[in-house]
């Protein structure tokens, strides 16, 4: 496989098919949207408490410090369910324009709701996972990432159940450590430029936020699709291993 010839595909599919690019913004307004909303409902409780106040209602300080936090973990797993989603509606769409075929968003949509059930379960599991990893510090997190990157494509692209999606993606990574090891590399070294980016953008007024959340669609839709090319080059079924070229 080489990754560059990959890479350059992946672009080409994204320019040519722009709908590709909806699911993920989609996916970031409403979770913009549902953010506002969370925050705006716990922030009063948080507001109005001086060191004093506090010391004279430490309970009703305790109450509006624990809604502002379980309001930003539900955030947080609603944005990450609907994200899961919007990755997963990518991924069938971007399978199908890598193979040459026409996109639409209604396509795309009726695929995702074909495979739902299983791409909920997987993509729970897969959260259940990280996050899990992301308390027992961030390294093993990755590490998880890393071995489950292709379990949701697994699910939309060869219709496996969570469970299977699940070990066909640590099998795939396992089988085809220097491919995918580089794969990953690509993945981070684009996410450092983009995160860098970001924290400028959000600087700028009104615009930066705009400005923000299209670069972050763009960014997780084009991921999406370069990792379902990876998963299209990769030796997911025999015993071999194809060797990467950069």
């Amino acid at each position: 496989m080489n990754i560059i010839t990959v890479f350059k595909e992946s672009i080409s599919a994204a320019k040519g098919n722009p709908l590709l690019f909806v699911p993920m913004l989609a996916s970031v307004v409403f979770s913009a949207i549902i953010g506002f909303i969370f925050a705006g409902s716990a922030m009063p409780m948080m507001g109005g408490f001086s060191g004093e106040q506090f010391a004279a209602n430490p309970e009703r300080a305790l109450a509006g410090a624990g809604a502002a936090l379980g309001s930003m973990m539900i955030v947080s797993i609603i944005s990450s369910f609907v994200n899961f989603l919007a990755h997963g509606m990518t991924v069938g769409m971007a399978d199908t324009a890598l193979k040459g075929e026409a996109v639409t968003l209604n396509s795309g949509w009726q695929r995702l709701v074909s495979r739902i059930v299983p791409l909920v379960i997987a993509s729970v599991i897969v959260i259940i996972l990280i996050t899990l990893g992301m308390i027992l510090l961030i390294l093993p997190s990755l590490i998880v990432a890393f071995f489950l990157m292709f379990t949701l494509i697994a699910v939309m692209v060869d219709n496996l159940s969570p469970g299977k999606a699940l070990g066909r993606s640590v099998k795939t990574v396992t089988k085809n450590f220097g491919a995918t090891f580089i794969t990953f590399l690509v993945i981070v070294g684009l996410t450092l430029p983009v995160l860098l980016l970001n924290f400028v953008l959000v600087l700028i007024p009104v615009l930066g936020v705009i400005l923000s959340t299209l670069l972050f669609s763009i960014y997780t839709a084009f991921i999406t699709i370069f990792l379902v090319r990876v998963y299209h080059n990769l030796d997911v079924q025999t015993d071999t291993s194809p060797e990467v070229e950069i």
